[in-house]
């Protein structure tokens, strides 16, 4: 019965998304898209600043092309948008804030929808030692859609220690002249995609000892909550106050996940350390996949129990592959780098969760359930405040003549599906919770 009703949900999920085009015109159940808002990744970096009295901020944006609305211009693509970031002290006052205007160019429309292409920005603040919070925003100038994602952070006072360092960064590109490194290429530790070009991480060691001295420089790479991946030592002569130092990572032995980097630096009886946490994100996989047991348990609404368990019970390193396979069954276009059926999945998991969620994540709720394997509904009939009733809402799917009604029966505000026809659908898919 698992196995027929999973058959059943997944045609009925590929009718939905071969007609995405025409659902994507239907009304959302909010009027801020919010998955329309342009995906970014960052990194928050600390180091030394120029003036003794202050702490160097520097904060790179990654957007990838996907992610960005392009319009065709005379000769290639282009897309603009604006990145920023406000500065506030932990009592909420603002104390620095700088937006950028930027402009990216794709040669073809397939690059447009790049997951390997994205553009950097990046913004830097001298500020005070301490805590700060932050405000970090990009607008699509084409969609004015604007993500906001907000973070705090702890500038160091390095004048405090005879040895300490900045905090890390991933790089690519690195030049470096008889001075150290000259110039490098950012990129950023929460999306780290490109494993085919040399990656490097690089870090500032400053020292208040004036005789000249050897760092001794060893580093540990592990999986979060896992095994060790890569250990080294080596030694590093000091450059003068502040050693600009790197090495190589070899990627080769990263895999699609979360992984924690550890660096520890020793010179003359000082010692400092500093970790990092980073993540291999596979090329070809949505943004909002960033951990293969959670994409897989999301899998209940199109796959049977069967299945999943069998996925479950593969060997950590070798689950994405038979991940990949999965999805590779049901590729409506083989052959090429996108899995549109994938992407809008996880698409409307994503929707799910930051609208739908109350007590619990959205995508394991009644409402993000139906949007998962229906889409948004042709109509929404909202009843928050009738006298007689309950707060309920009615989703009309005028394709699939059929509707929803959902009631907010605890007064919490988490809308429990009622339509009866359903609700045996229902007790089935809580097997897997």
């Amino acid at each position: 019965m698992k196995t027929v009703m999973s058959i059943v949900l997944m045609i009925i999920f590929l009718l939905v998304a071969c007609n995405q085009v025409v659902l994507f015109a239907q009304p959302e159940l909010n009027q801020a898209r919010s998955y329309d808002a342009p995906n970014f990744y960052y990194d928050l970096i600390n180091v030394a600043s120029p003036d003794a009295a202050l702490s160097r901020l520097q904060i790179y944006l990654k957007i990838l092309y996907e992610d960005l609305q392009f319009t065709l211009g005379e000769n290639n693509y282009q897309a603009k948008f604006e990145v920023s970031a406000v500065i506030l002290d932990e009592k909420g006052n603002q104390v620095d804030g700088k937006s950028a205007d930027e402009t990216v160019a794709a040669e073809s429309y397939d690059q447009t929808n790049s997951r390997q292409d994205y553009s950097i920005s990046y913004l830097k603040f001298d500020l005070f030692p301490g805590k700060y919070k932050i405000s970090l925003s990009v607008t699509d100038l084409e969609t004015q859609q604007t993500k906001i994602i907000k973070d705090e952070v702890r500038l160091q006072d390095f004048s405090t220690k005879e040895l300490m360092t900045s905090d890390l960064s991933f790089v690519r590109n690195v030049v470096i002249d008889s001075l150290g490194v000259k110039s490098f290429h950012p990129d950023v530790s929460n999306c780290i995609k490109d494993l085919t070009s040399e990656l490097f991480i690089y870090f500032e060691i400053y020292s208040k000892i004036q005789e000249a001295e050897n760092y001794s420089i060893s580093y540990s790479v592990k999986r979060v909550k896992g095994k060790q991946i890569l250990k080294d030592e080596y030694r590093r002569s000091k450059d003068g106050a502040r050693t600009m130092e790197f090495f190589q990572l070899s990627s080769s032995k990263l895999s699609q996940g979360a992984y924690q980097i550890e660096i520890s630096v020793t010179g003359q009886g000082s010692k400092a350390e500093i970790n990092k946490i980073f993540f291999i994100r596979w090329a070809n996989m949505p943004s909002s996949v960033t951990d293969i047991n959670l994409a897989i348990q999301q899998l209940k609404y199109i796959a049977n129990k069967k299945d999943i368990d069998k996925l479950n019970k593969v060997a950590s390193d070798e689950k994405l592959d038979k991940f990949v396979e999965f999805w590779k069954d049901h590729d409506p276009t083989p052959g090429t780098q996108t899995n549109e059926w994938m992407d809008e999945y996880y698409r409307r998991i994503q929707y799910a969760n930051e609208n739908f969620s109350i007590f619990r994540e959205g995508w394991k709720t009644d409402m993000g359930m139906i949007y998962i394997i229906f889409g948004p509904p042709s109509d929404v009939e909202r009843h928050p405040f009738d006298s007689d009733s309950k707060p309920y809402e009615i989703w009309y799917y005028n394709n699939i003549n059929k509707y929803f009604v959902f009631m907010d029966e605890s007064g919490f505000g988490e809308y429990r599906l009622l339509t009866r026809s359903w609700e045996s659908w229902r007790e089935l898919i809580r097997d897997y919770e």
